[in-house]
């Protein structure tokens, strides 16, 4: 037993006087002065995170010491820019000795250089993209770049492919460098077949930003692995080494909203408006038809004896606001036009500050379509992480990406409740008109099932506000893990 010497049963009870409560008081005045240092330095820690505030396992860096030391980080394409820089970010922080080095087609759009200047993701130069071949066949004094990651290898191999692996079997043993792919996509197969003779050669890692497209290409890999062709077998695809870097980067001026007296009245849908890649016509529905039900739960009246609904201004509670932020363009029913506020062309300055004012994000992902639950990794979700705002997140939507695996940073919407069955509920604070339902019309209601019913009290009790605290703590288990994969891909471990 701990802080007890090692005597007999009999010893152990004679001192259990006066000496025992003196030591409770003790351990009891010393958890009181432990949880108020804690405190004390929560309370004047910077609000910038640092590694320093995370360090890596020494024993881990002593025992595998830095191999990679000359990294690359490079891309063809125009956009991702915000994930790839992520990991420029990651790389800077854990990286004992060495240099990154960005190559890019030119300045990034939405002003994402000021971000990156101002919350200091890299410090260093930019190249032309053009340039990489020539900076990785000029091997110097110190090896030449050893490292290259691409930031979107669905298009940057097609385009580099060739000439790297060129560069790669001209140079002796010493001197090899690796290739990260940042992966988006499992069904992008156009480059896929270029991966054979990187793998033959050791050569290659995948680093998606989620880990579902990890497991995702994990299988394939493993089934690709069992082919009767000699040369894909002999390839040794089941021994690529697959991670996940989640881009999150730290916003410290994010607002603490208020916990208590909020209305929910916003709510976000981020991403391109194509009906293709968000379920926009279905979760239209959903809203249009909550709104002629109940339009008062809404903050809305209906307009005359047309399909139009104005704002109620008889009360004295904000309206409810579907936000769509993005760019492209869609049909908007009639009916929705007042609720709905569209905003295009942010520039990230202005996108953050935005989120961040939001009371949920809607994933909105086609329901007939597992695409974004198994093969491609959708920016939203890290994103609205990013600006605290809570995802509206059913349990399969958790088990894909499991970086927002945690009570703390989602709202747990029983697969069962619609998008706007659940906000509704959320907004009035009563779900019994929900329970009381019965949506085929069998005579069964929901609320008659005891694990649909205690699932939906579960999600009302739990209810959807959440602190800056909770996503801080979500973010920084995040940071960490980044650090941690980094760290394992410069010392060259699988």
């Amino acid at each position: 037993m701990a802080g007890y010497s090692s005597t007999s049963p009999g010893a152990w009870r004679a001192n259990t006087g006066k000496t025992l409560r003196y030591r409770i008081l003790g351990a009891i005045l010393a958890l009181f002065l432990l949880i108020f240092t804690i405190r004390q330095f929560q309370a004047h820690s910077p609000r910038h995170y640092t590694l320093s505030n995370q360090q890596l396992s020494e024993d881990l860096l002593q025992k595998f010491p830095q191999k990679r030391k000359n990294v690359a980080v490079a891309s063809t394409f125009g956009y991702h820019f915000d994930v790839y820089m992520t990991v420029a970010w990651t790389l800077q922080r854990v990286m004992k000795e060495g240099k990154v080095q960005v190559y890019t087609p030119g300045p990034f759009y939405f002003d994402f250089q000021r971000i990156i200047d101002s919350y200091n993701l890299y410090d260093g130069t930019y190249k032309d993209y053009n340039t990489l071949v020539q900076d990785v066949t000029g091997v110097s004094d110190e090896g030449g770049i050893d490292l290259i990651v691409l930031g979107t290898c669905e298009v940057d191999m097609r385009h580099w492919h060739e000439k790297l692996l060129e560069a790669w079997d001209a140079r002796d043993a010493a001197h090899k460098f690796q290739i990260v792919c940042i992966v988006h996509n499992v069904r992008d197969e156009a480059w896929q077949p270029m991966i054979q003779e990187w793998s033959r050669r050791d050569a290659i890692r995948l680093l998606p930003i989620s880990q579902h497209v990890g497991k995702t290409f994990m299988k394939k890999f493993e089934d690709i692995a069992r082919s009767t062709d000699l040369s894909i077998k002999s390839a040794g695809y089941e021994y690529i080494p697959i991670d996940a870097h989640i881009p999150i980067i730290d916003i410290p001026d994010l607002p603490d909203l208020p916990a208590t007296n909020r209305l929910f009245s916003n709510a976000v849908i981020q991403g391109s408006f194509d009906s293709s890649r968000r379920d926009y016509d279905r979760i239209f529905a959903d809203l249009n038809r909550s709104l002629h039900i109940e339009p008062e739960s809404w903050g809305y009246l209906p307009l005359g004896d047309g399909p139009s609904f104005v704002q109620d201004t008889s009360i004295d509670r904000p309206p409810f606001k579907l936000h769509l932020v993005g760019s492209g363009w869609l049909n908007i029913p009639t009916e929705l036009k007042e609720l709905i506020v569209f905003h295009t062309n942010l520039n990230y300055t202005d996108f953050y500050q935005l989120m961040s004012g939001m009371d949920a994000c809607i994933p909105a992902f086609l329901a007939a379509d597992d695409n974004n639950f198994k093969y491609q990794a959708s920016s939203s979700i890290a994103m609205c992480m990013e600006t605290n705002v809570p995802i509206l997140a059913v349990r399969e939507l958790r088990e894909a990406y499991g970086h927002i695996d945690d009570d703390k940073i989602t709202i747990n919407r029983p697969a069962v409740m619609s998008e706007f069955q659940a906000i509704r509920a959320l907004r009035t604070g009563d779900a019994s008109s929900f329970l009381a339902s019965d949506p085929s019309s069998s005579g069964i209601t929901l609320g008659s099932h005891p694990r649909i019913r205690q699932a939906v009290e579960d999600f009302m009790r739990d209810g959807w506000v959440h602190t800056k605290d909770g996503f801080d703590s979500c973010k920084r288990r995040t940071w960490k893990e980044n650090e941690r994969v980094i760290t394992k891909i410069l010392q060259d471990r699988a």
